[in-house]
């Protein structure tokens, strides 16, 4: 195999550069299209929350303080920017609602929002700017990874038309920021190792508390970037090693203030991220097969994936027809990735990008099959494995365009425009889709607020958990004339007499089961999830004849 100084030597062709530019271009397009058009997810629902300043504890009061029917515009003030909140309450509602959840990017969301607007559009924007910022990360981080602007470029063509990369640059939530810094610190690290000096160690520093503040999983890139240096310093207690012990520190030094926070609060800390600890798939070897499924999807996605909140499946990953090339092309993916770095003379720079890839994804699986629990396939976890997938295809795409060997640079131009095309056809489908499978509760609220809307005089049961209140959030963006009865007034006499559909969205309650034994009322099961109480379920008043 021909040497890698090939490919640090060479230049881009003009035709890759106009190739990229072009698709950059479109995935501009695609960032900034439609942002208002997708359902309004629960996650981005907190987000709203967090930016208008209440808490929890408010949200819950505003439900048990009512007597009687209130209308669903109750909730508007948790959802848009309050003018007696400031970037304080914000703060104070991740403190207090949130601990687990870093400030910065909510932070940022909040002054975003004073000037470009708090409606779903505006939020969802600086996401969407942000994204951009991976594009020079990628490219800088190839340089240093590679020495070889050809990856940069080839790196920036397939996270233009990724689906993955669009579908967070169109959330309200913290997860292109997190790309970006992952990127970011990666370089720095190599820059501060290649030029020895405060500058570059402070800028690796700054990276690593901004990754800090943005998601507490830069603890496991940390830990990657520990090893490499280890690794790279041939474990000797070496000047460099003990630069980066150093800044690491300083690092969580700077995240302290934080750390007492989710100290304080690990109570709540612990019941907002149990949920993916309790469900689990009995069979390893379908955890795994999921596992290499969804890494495709990062390159590959027709949205025919079913991502349930409470129960996942490889039958839910699509048919087989879609499923099983995905798990082929992850396998084989894999293997060829293997025999390439066997047969490719050493490249000690290299090493770091499969181990903040590797390590945290790896982590994450074994103590998913040890343990139990489905973390490991929930694609936002896996992002730092997703952005190493795309730059190591890029540097063996590259590599193979200069090859001696006709043939071998005919494949690789190939799999190049494959790739891209089945990223513009992924694009394509995410431009004209309602929501897309990575949002778990999305479909459930499409469903019921269509259901809902259809039917005359209707009344929606609620009450005070958390997962209620995110649908309800949601549901108000969608559903502004419902009014709500909240579950305190369980007896049957406050039900208006007007009401003849009455929805609940959970079983385990008084009223519900008063309901069934009344004869005045048929009840009707549209949708169950697995587990229950989860659902929707509608009482509909029977008209005497």
């Amino acid at each position: 195999m021909d040497k890698p100084q090939l490919l640090e030597k060479a230049n881009p062709p003009t035709w890759l550069k106009i190739l990229v530019i072009i698709l950059i271009e479109l995935g501009i397009f695609f960032r900034f299209a439609h942002l208002g058009q997708k359902t309004y997810c629960c996650d981005e629902s907190w987000t709203s929350v967090a930016i208008s300043g209440h808490t929890v504890a408010e949200l819950k009061q505003e439900v048990s303080n009512h007597q009687g029917t209130i209308p669903i515009t109750t909730f508007d003030k948790y959802q848009y920017i309050n003018a007696d909140h400031g970037v304080a309450d914000t703060v104070n509602y991740l403190i207090t609602s949130d601990p687990q959840h870093p400030p910065l990017y909510y932070v940022m969301v909040r002054l975003w929002a004073q000037v470009f607007g708090d409606s779903p559009t505006g939020v969802r924007s600086l996401s969407a700017l942000i994204s951009l910022l991976i594009f020079p990360s990628v490219y800088w981080l190839c340089l240093e990874l590679f020495e070889s602007p050809v990856v940069g470029w080839v790196a920036m063509a397939l996270i233009a038309v990724s689906p993955l990369q669009l579908f967070f640059a169109q959330e309200a939530r913290q997860y292109s920021l997190w790309m970006v810094e992952i990127l970011v610190s990666s370089a720095a690290l190599l820059r501060a190792i290649r030029q020895e000096n405060k500058t570059n160690w402070v800028l690796y520093a700054l990276t690593l508390t901004l990754g800090l503040y943005t998601h507490l999983f830069t603890v496991l890139v940390m830990i990657a970037h520990g090893i490499y240096v280890v690794i790279q310093q041939q474990f000797g207690f070496t000047k460099t090693l003990l630069n980066y012990l150093l800044v690491s520190i300083t690092a969580f030094l700077m995240l302290l203030p934080w750390l007492i926070v989710i100290i304080t609060h690990i109570g709540t800390a612990l019941e907002l991220t149990s949920g993916f600890g309790v469900k689990r798939i009995d069979n390893p070897f379908e955890l795994i097969a999921i596992f290499l499924i969804r890494a495709t999807r990062t390159f590959f996605d027709l949205n025919l994936t079913s991502d349930i909140f409470a129960f996942n499946s490889l039958t839910l990953e699509g048919s087989l027809f879609y499923s099983i090339p995905a798990l082929i092309f992850s396998l084989s993916l894999i293997l060829y990735l293997g025999l390439f770095l066997v047969k490719l003379p050493s490249n000690k720079t290299s090493l770091l990008i499969f181990l903040w890839g590797g390590f945290p994804s790896l982590l994450l699986v074994i103590y998913d099959l040890i343990s139990g629990g489905i973390r490991s396939i929930q694609v936002r976890y896996q992002l730092p494995l997703y952005l190493s997938l795309e730059i190591i295809v890029a540097y063996v795409l590259a590599f193979h365009i200069f090859q001696e060997k006709t043939w071998q640079r005919k494949i690789s131009q190939f799999i190049i425009v494959g790739l891209l095309i089945a990223g513009l056809i992924s694009d394509v489908r995410f431009f004209q889709a309602g929501n897309w499978w990575t949002q778990s509760d999305v479909q459930s609220i499409k469903e019921i607020s269509q259901v809902i809307n259809q039917s005359e005089r209707p009344l929606l049961v609620i009450n005070d958990s958390l997962i209620n209140l995110g649908g309800i959030l949601t549901l108000s963006h969608y559903l502004p004339k419902i009014r709500l009865l909240p579950i305190a007034d369980h007896y049957l006499s406050s039900i208006p007499q007007n009401s003849s559909h009455i929805f609940f969205m959970q079983t385990n309650s008084s009223l519900f089961h008063k309901l069934e034994q009344n004869k005045t009322y048929s009840l009707k099961e549209i949708k169950i999830l697995n587990p229950p109480p989860g659902g929707l379920w509608e009482f509909e008043k029977i008209e005497p004849s």
